[in-house]
């Protein structure tokens, strides 16, 4: 029997299952990945405590080492984007857009190229020290937005029906938007062929795809933001 579950059964012997949220609040939330003095504590720590309360989230957690708990985690909340709101999904596009701004060119164009289990991890990973950079408004914005697609996915809530068709003309309106045509032309050749794209090229389409994003018109913009989720 680990720790936290030897504390959990005194707790329950002692003072009922009632009386034990706050311990098992504080049991979860010590598995918090990232030190107090970072940006990303808080926020983490305060979505930590409100998912200990889904009876589904903690039944998908038992069992699972910590390591393995935040790659649950972070599934449950990709997994879950698609259920969302559209203009939800079109406020985590800006946040994705200033992220990608403000990341190194190289590490842009790995996240952009990035496919496998392996290079998404990594990736993420990367993203996450830029977005402990940014403003607390935004850190809260995003986490608070991953603790929306967890509960929609625990929840199963109905995934938004954009059809292909949709995504389609969302993506025709954003390339008419790129000012130059050889700059449409460059964007068309790169996505075409994204893995073999270098590291620059990648970077700068989807730097150009995402700070183009917004300009686009309902309800094209949702269209192309929900896209933006789909693996």
């Amino acid at each position: 029997m680990t720790r936290m579950l030897r504390v959990l059964m005194l707790c329950v012997l002692a003072l009922g299952l009632a009386g034990c949220g706050k311990i098992q609040e504080e049991l979860a939330a010590s598995q918090n990945p990232f030190p107090k003095t970072s940006p990303l504590h808080a926020p983490v720590d305060r979505v930590t405590r409100k998912l200990i309360h889904e009876p589904a989230y903690m039944e998908r957690m038992k069992g699972l080492k910590p390591g393995q708990a935040q790659e649950m985690g972070a599934m449950l909340a990709m997994n879950g984007l698609g259920r969302l709101e559209l203009p939800m999904l079109e406020r985590r596009a800006q946040l994705v857009g200033q992220l990608l701004q403000k990341l190194p060119e190289a590490q842009c164009g790995e996240i952009a190229k990035a496919t496998t289990p392996a290079e998404v991890s990594r990736t993420t990973e990367r993203m996450l020290e830029t977005l402990a950079t940014m403003p607390q408004g935004a850190i809260d914005e995003w986490f608070d937005i991953a603790y929306a697609a967890t509960v929609a996915e625990l929840q199963q809530l109905p995934k938004k029906q954009v059809t292909e068709a949709q995504v389609n003309a969302a993506a025709v309106s954003l390339v008419q938007l790129i000012p130059t045509e050889a700059e449409r032309e460059r964007i068309g050749t790169v996505m075409s062929n994204l893995p073999g794209a270098t590291p620059a090229d990648a970077c700068w389409a989807v730097r150009t795809m995402y700070t183009t994003l917004p300009k686009l018109p309902e309800p094209e913009r949702g269209h192309f933001a929900w896209a933006s989720t789909q693996q």
